[in-house]
C-alpha cells in the first residue's frame, strides 16, 4: 500500500462522518508560511487539467472550500521555511538568505519533470498524486536543504519529505455531498493527468483570498530561481 493509498483509507471515514480537518485563514505562528514551491506552468496542459478537476471537486464539496489547484495557485511544496507571519519584507535578511540558498541549489539542478498519476483524499484536502519523472525535483529538494543550513530548521524535526503532491481543494467547512465526493475521488484514483516540465522554483508567501466563486490561498512570488543546472543525483 502506497502513502497515497494510506491517506485515502484514513480520510474516507473522517470525511463521511463530517470529521474532516477544516482549514482556516492563517494566523501568526500557524500554517501557510513562506515556502519554496514548484508549480506547473499555468499555460501547460497539466495545469489546465488540474484546474478543471479542482472545479469538479469543488462542485461536490460545496461553497467556501479553497480552490488550491486552480491554475494561479497549484503547487508542489518543496519546503516550508517558517511559521506564518503577516508581515514579510522581501528585502529583509532572512528572505535574502532564502533567495540565495535557492539560487545556489537551482544552479546545479535541471528543470524538473513531474507526472500526476491520480487523485486521493486526505483528512483535509483533495490531493493530486505526483511522481517525479526524473531525479531533478528530489535533487533540488536535497540541495536546497543543504544550502539553507540553519535556515532549514522548520521542517528538520519532521524528516525529509517522501511524496510529491498538489492539493486541489482544502476543506474549510462542511462538505456538501461527502459520499459523492468520496466516490468521485475513488473513480479518479488512477487517472493519469500527464506530465509537465517545471523550469523554475519560486519562493512564495500566501494571502487568504476569500473572493467567490474560487476562494483560495493566493501565492505571492518573492523570488524565482531558474533550474538551469543538470547534475544527476548519485
Amino acid at each position: 500500500m502506497t502513502t497515497f493509498d494510506q491517506l485515502f483509507t484514513t480520510a474516507v471515514p473522517l470525511i463521511a462522518a463530517g470529521n474532516h480537518h477544516r482549514d482556516e485563514p492563517p494566523r501568526e505562528g500557524g500554517r501557510w508560511p513562506v515556502s519554496v514551491v514548484l508549480g506547473p506552468p499555468p499555460d501547460s496542459a497539466l495545469a489546465k487539467r488540474l484546474d478543471t478537476l479542482t472545479a469538479e471537486a469543488a462542485e461536490l464539496a460545496g461553497p467556501g472550500h479553497w480552490h488550491t489547484g486552480q491554475a494561479s495557485s497549484a503547487h508542489l511544496t518543496v519546503r516550508a521555511l517558517e511559521t506564518y507571519r503577516a508581515s514579510v519584507d522581501p528585502t529583509e535578511p532572512t528572505i535574502r538568505r532564502y533567495q540565495a540558498a535557492m539560487d545556489r541549489a537551482a544552479a546545479v539542478t535541471g528543470p524538473a519533470r513531474i507526472e500526476v498519476t491520480g487523485l486521493t483524499l486526505t483528512p483535509g484536502s483533495v490531493m493530486a498524486c505526483a511522481v517525479p519523472s526524473d531525479d531533478q525535483a528530489d535533487l533540488f529538494l536535497d540541495r536546497l536543504t543543504t544550502e539553507l543550513g540553519p535556515d532549514a530548521w522548520f521542517e528538520t524535526p519532521h524528516g525529509r519529505r517522501d511524496i510529491w503532491y498538489l492539493n486541489l481543494i482544502h476543506f474549510t467547512t462542511d462538505i456538501a455531498n461527502p459520499e459523492a465526493l468520496i466516490d468521485w475521488v475513488a473513480t479518479h484514483r488512477t487517472l493519469n493527468l500527464g506530465e509537465a516540465t517545471i523550469p523554475t522554483a519560486t519562493l512564495v508567501r500566501f494571502h487568504h483570498t476569500p473572493t467567490p466563486p474560487r476562494p483560495h490561498m493566493r501565492p505571492e512570488v518573492l523570488h524565482r530561481a531558474s533550474l538551469k543546472g543538470w547534475v544527476r543525483a548519485l
